[in-house]
């Protein structure tokens, strides 16, 4: 006697809301403080706010030329929001008004991670020019200076970037120097001084995200071969 035929369960999670108007992908969101709104980056060029009850578009889109618009992150206080972009330039935005603060101006290709530090007063960028920097987002000097030269990964573009807890290292992740390579490491910086602290070895693809803990100051580690 054949076995009753078991019906697929339908999945008990579905969609809350959707948000249309992007034209190209949408390759970063973010919540901001209030919870009911979030924010878009895509390859349209645009950033966009959204209210996550209507699902209707906040206002205008938030534009600085055509530039596909990769990552996007929130400063601690929830005033301002940093964007990284296929041109390379790093912008500061103002949450309230969509304005450009300032633009960030030194990578030489796309810069798709940008990260706050945890008092808000660095951005961290990095990009597909092997390079990592930090910017200093105080008012008198957010003109476009570095706090450090410039950091040679050695990844041969960097796809993700995140400050410690405490501040004092930066984690990088991304691709080998060359494409023959298959080494994937994680390297930790002295953020004060831009040196090699530590590489941390065992990836066997692309390392896309990290993130620091805060109690142990260990990296856990999420790769694109989970």
């Amino acid at each position: 006697m054949a076995s009753p035929t078991k019906t697929k369960e339908p999945s008990a999670i579905t969609p809350r809301q959707k948000f249309e108007g992007h034209t190209e992908w949408v390759w970063s969101i973010i919540h901001l403080p209030d919870g009911q709104w979030v924010m878009t980056g895509s390859y349209d060029g645009s950033l966009r706010m959204w209210d996550v009850k209507s699902g209707k578009q906040i206002g205008d889109d938030w534009r600085d030329g055509e530039s596909k618009v990769y990552g996007i992150a929130l400063s601690p206080d929830g005033k301002k929001v940093v964007s990284g972009s296929e041109d390379g330039v790093v912008r500061l935005w103002d949450i309230d008004t969509g304005k450009i603060i300032t633009k960030w101006m030194g990578h030489k290709d796309k810069v798709k991670p940008v990260c706050w530090s945890r008092d808000g007063r660095r951005v961290l960028s990095g990009s597909e020019d092997g390079t990592a920097r930090q910017w200093d987002v105080e008012p008198e000097k957010a003109r476009g200076e570095t706090i450090l030269a410039s950091i040679e990964t050695g990844h041969r573009e960097v796809r993700v970037v995140v400050s410690s807890p405490d501040m004092t290292l930066i984690a990088t992740g991304g691709s080998p120097e060359a494409a023959e390579y298959t080494d994937y490491f994680i390297k930790i910086w002295d953020a004060k001084t831009g040196k090699l602290v530590a590489t941390l070895k065992g990836h066997t693809t692309w390392v896309n995200s990290l993130a620091w803990t805060i109690i142990s100051e260990l990296v856990r580690k999420v790769d694109s071969n989970k």
